[in-house]
C-alpha cells in the first residue's frame, strides 16, 4: 500500500512540474498581455508589432514543450487561462478597431450581424425549396 501512495505522488509530481523555460515563457506572454490590456484602446498597428515580436521566442518555446509532450498539468492550466483571456483581448480590440472605423457601436453592430444572418437563412431555405421542386 505504501508503494502504490508513493507512487501516486511521484505520478503527481512528474505531471505538475515543467520546464523553467516553458514558466518563463508564460511568464513573459502574461507580461506582454498586461501590457496589452492596459493598452488596448490606444494601440497602435506598431504597438501590435511590437507585442507580436514580443512573443515570438516565448510562443516558440510554449509550442516546442507541448509538441514534446513536456508540459505539466499546471502549465497546461496556465496556458488555457492566459489562451482565454487573449481570446477576450484580442476580441475586444477587434471590436473597437470596428467601432472606430465604421461609426457602429457593438450592440448595433451585433443586431445588424443578426439581421444579415436571418436573411442569410431565408435566402438559404428558399433556394432549397426551390431546388427540391
Amino acid at each position: 500500500m505504501k508503494f502504490i501512495t508513493m507512487l501516486i505522488i511521484a505520478m503527481i509530481c512528474v505531471s505538475c512540474s515543467g520546464s523553467s523555460s516553458v514558466n518563463k515563457a508564460i511568464t513573459q506572454v502574461e507580461k506582454a498581455l498586461e501590457k496589452v490590456e492596459k493598452n488596448k484602446g490606444n494601440m497602435s498597428e506598431s504597438d501590435w508589432k511590437n507585442i507580436e515580436k514580443e512573443m515570438e521566442g516565448p510562443l516558440q518555446v510554449i509550442a516546442h514543450a507541448l509538441e514534446s509532450n513536456e508540459v505539466g498539468m499546471m502549465e497546461r492550466i496556465k496556458l488555457m487561462a492566459v489562451a482565454a483571456k487573449w481570446a477576450t483581448v484580442a476580441m475586444e480590440a477587434g471590436f473597437a478597431e470596428i467601432e472606430k472605423q465604421t461609426g457602429v457601436h457593438r450592440e448595433e453592430l451585433g443586431n445588424e450581424l443578426e439581421k444579415a444572418v436571418r436573411e442569410i437563412e431565408k435566402a438559404a431555405q428558399e433556394l432549397e425549396r426551390t431546388l427540391n421542386r
